[in-house]
């Protein structure tokens, strides 16, 4: 009986061991990342955004654009992150006028 039981702590242990081994780490960034929606110039705000997550944001964020985060943000002309890039803005940068549909934090 004590051999069954050391036998599946044992198992246990090497499957806990190799659960930890293989689960990437997910970064975020810190802060919040502000921008504005039109019309009505609503702000919309993304706080601790995950890393190299794309962000939709819809088609109607327009405005002023502050990146309070600890990374960069990679704005885009396209919903799903790709193709042209509309701003980059680094950690505490701000543009005051631009339209973008998504947006990436890169470290």
């Amino acid at each position: 009986m004590a051999s069954r039981t050391v036998r599946t702590l044992v198992a246990l242990g090497t499957i806990t061991a190799l659960g930890a081994a293989v689960t990437p780490n997910a970064h975020a960034a810190t802060g919040q990342f502000t921008y504005h929606t039109q019309p009505g110039n609503a702000a919309r705000t993304l706080t601790d955004p995950m890393d190299d997550n794309c962000y939709p944001v819809g088609r109607n964020a327009r405005g002023q654009v502050v990146n309070n985060t600890d990374r960069r943000a990679i704005l885009y002309v396209e919903k799903n992150c790709r193709l042209a890039t509309a701003e980059e803005l680094d950690p505490g940068q701000w543009v005051i006028d631009t339209t973008f549909q998504s947006v990436k934090f890169t470290p």
